[in-house]
């Protein structure tokens, strides 16, 4: 079996689901037998995959920039010719599926959106218009990988057919990175956040929450600044401290001396950083959203809070000590292993993959 993967961008959730499960197929299938297709600026973001299996394209601002994904698509399906194309977000998903109206023979596909369009909130307008395309492309490929109940759920709000979608959790290796060692000596509640700065992710209301608990709690930011870091900066509380992105090794260090992981997102397709810290036996506090809301157990392996009430992450915050945090903790580390191991992820897309090949006609599979 042949797997062509497309990519349109990887920094963040796509980079962390690529390389937990990428590798894994080059490793099952051969080097001769995957192959992805990525932004020529995101290479450095892959992990254990051969540059014998990368194709590129320039991918410069967004928009001007999928012509050459899709010329990059049938180049390579003409020359690698994949018994599936994966194809990864939405924009990818746009471009893969067009293609595939187009007259002429074509693989089968298989579209993961890693959350909804549609399900941001800072589409405003727009989000109508989006369901309404996803509605429609729906039928163009062969199923619809949905990463959380929530994503299926939404998609049958948007009416998607069931028959069209499937759940597959995502999920990360058991084995953790080598932590890099770091000291976090703090007689208050240790708090981490990890994320990109901006609205989705809800930093501000992490702010917000630190602002009020000084003497209670102390905070580390881990992440990227993408909108306005000199606000940011300027209205940084004196408990918070911020770093800036980190390796996965460094941040392996910090969770393993934080009392617990914040997650106050807007909206989240699945929310992986929860599963790195249960990995590391670390209790969550997240907002009651998407994916988030079955990732984590509320009271037993973290705290689910009102999206947007950063009230309520400051109780959630001061209503443990460190012996609760750790019980928790512990718990989450018990419903990582049994429930989002990279493993299980891994065996049911090469279960689909298998099905959706073993259902496609063999004439339908080359472009003319």
């Amino acid at each position: 079996m042949r797997i062509l993967h497309v990519f349109e961008t990887i920094p963040g959730g796509p980079a962390t689901y690529f390389n937990e499960t990428v590798p894994t197929q080059i490793k099952a299938l051969g080097a001769d037998n995957v192959r992805v297709i990525v932004p020529d600026a995101h290479v450095s973001f892959l992990k254990n995959t051969p540059a014998s299996c990368i194709a590129t394209f320039k991918r410069r601002k967004r928009y001007r920039s999928l012509p050459a994904l899709a010329l990059a698509v049938l180049r390579e399906v003409k020359a690698f010719r994949p018994d599936i194309i994966h194809a990864h977000s939405t924009f990818a998903g746009i471009i893969v599926r067009a293609i595939g109206v187009l007259p002429g023979r074509f693989p089968p596909i298989i579209y993961c959106p890693h959350g909804w369009v549609f399900d941001m909130e800072t589409l405003g307008q727009f989000r109508h218009p989006a369901r309404w395309l996803e509605r429609m492309l729906s039928p163009f490929c062969s199923s619809i990988v949905a990463i959380s109940q929530h994503e299926y759920r939404q998609g049958l709000k948007a009416g998607i057919s069931a028959n069209r979608m499937v759940v597959i959790e995502n999920g990360i290796s058991s084995q953790t990175p080598p932590i890099v060692p770091t000291e976090w000596v703090d007689p208050r509640t240790k708090v981490l956040f990890v994320g990109r700065l901006d609205r989705q992710k809800g930093v501000d209301i992490l702010l917000k929450a630190a602002a009020e608990l000084d003497g209670k709690a102390v905070f580390r930011v881990i992440g990227a600044h993408v909108t306005n870091k000199t606000e940011i900066v300027a209205t940084l509380p004196a408990n918070v401290e911020l770093l800036g992105w980190k390796s996965p090794e460094e941040i392996a260090g910090h969770l393993a001396v934080c009392d617990v992981v914040a997650m106050p997102s807007r909206w989240e397709g699945f929310g992986l950083v929860a599963l790195e810290a249960m990995r590391a036996s670390k209790p969550v506090i997240a907002s009651a959203v998407g994916g988030l809301q079955s990732v984590v157990s509320d009271g037993k392996t973290g705290l689910l809070f009102p999206t947007g009430d950063h009230k309520a992450l400051v109780a959630a915050i001061a209503s443990r000590g460190p012996g609760e945090w750790a019980q928790m903790g512990s718990a989450g580390y018990e419903r990582f292993m049994e429930r989002y191991r990279s493993e299980r992820t891994n065996d049911e897309l090469m279960q689909l993959y298998r099905r959706v090949s073993d259902d496609w006609p063999v004439e339908s599979r080359e472009i003319a």
